[in-house]
């Protein structure tokens, strides 16, 4: 990111900039999602930081960046003032922890004093700034495509005549979400089953960074798969088509899960079966609409 860009959006965390500027950075971030969730993570960070740094420090203590235009400004008025170089103009620090030390009001004889508490509030600080990374708004991105190839991939994989398709044989879906627990070493909540369609058995899929779970359905003779990984907390999102690289898959998130469904049916078909496994309550089968095939 440019230096200019960069001292924008840390003026815009800390509601710093003129309500055009405001208005027109906010613009900036409805086009660009990775701008938008670092501004996010900054806004998580300051208000970890400043909770930290609680009464008089909070005050006391400046976390904002400088602005490169600030900084343009209060050279030229120490040239015009007969001041030395903007080179030898004392910096603003951009970190939270330096501006700490630089601009404390405290006097060398209280130091030894208030170094304690400094210290405790400093290691809630960095465990705040832990916290607000791990939990950062790009997690929740749901990754519909990587879903679909994953679930197309899995589905011409083990949906072969001369391939065993599940490694767990059953009809029973508290037996497959056991079987399945037990070797992801996670909960795996599996959808009600439409009573148009069979489960037939579970297997363990490969997926980019962590293995995942795939169930084979039977509808009329003909296989479905369907491809259930672990999100972090998306919202939940309605089935739609989402095209791969060798084929279509209906994806959609409920409950912390991905998932995309696979089978050799026409797109339409594919995603009412999605929908019928979508709107099922949790306990109980729902019907998949009369017009499957």
């Amino acid at each position: 990111m440019e230096a200019s860009s960069l001292a924008d959006l840390h003026a815009y965390v800390d509601d710093c900039l003129e309500p055009g500027e405001r208005e027109a950075f906010e613009t900036r971030m409805a086009q660009d999602p990775a701008l938008a969730r670092r501004a996010a993570l900054l806004r998580a960070q300051n208000g970890a930081i400043r909770a930290a740094f609680d009464g008089e420090g909070a005050r006391a203590f400046s976390i904002a960046a400088p602005r490169h235009s600030d900084v343009l400004i209060k050279s030229r008025r120490a040239a015009a003032a007969g001041g030395g170089p903007s080179g030898d103009l004392p910096m603003r620090s951009a970190t939270p922890i330096a501006a700490a030390v630089s601009q404390s009001p405290a006097g060398a004889g209280a130091a030894s004093g208030f170094r304690p508490s400094l210290a405790w509030r400093l290691g809630l600080a960095a465990l705040s700034l832990g916290l607000a990374s791990l939990w950062t708004p790009a997690a929740t991105v749901v990754p519909a495509r990587e879903l679909a190839e994953a679930g197309v991939e899995a589905f011409r994989a083990f949906a072969r005549p001369d391939v065993a398709p599940v490694e767990l044989a059953t009809a029973d879906t508290a037996e497959s979400e056991a079987w399945l627990r037990s070797r992801l070493m996670r909960p795996v909540a599996i959808p009600a089953t439409p009573s148009s369609v069979r489960l037939t058995g579970a297997r363990i899929a490969p997926y980019p960074g962590a293995s995942a779970a795939f169930l084979v359905y039977q509808l009329q003779e003909k296989p479905l798969g369907l491809l259930i990984r672990s999100l972090d907390a998306p919202a939940p999102l309605a089935p739609r088509l989402i095209a791969a690289d060798s084929g279509t898959a209906a994806v959609w998130t409920r409950r912390g899960e991905g998932f995309a469904l696979i089978g050799d049916l026409d797109p339409s078909s594919l995603l009412k079966i999605a929908t019928a496994f979508f709107v099922a309550p949790a306990e109980t089968a729902q019907a998949a609409p009369s017009t499957l095939r």
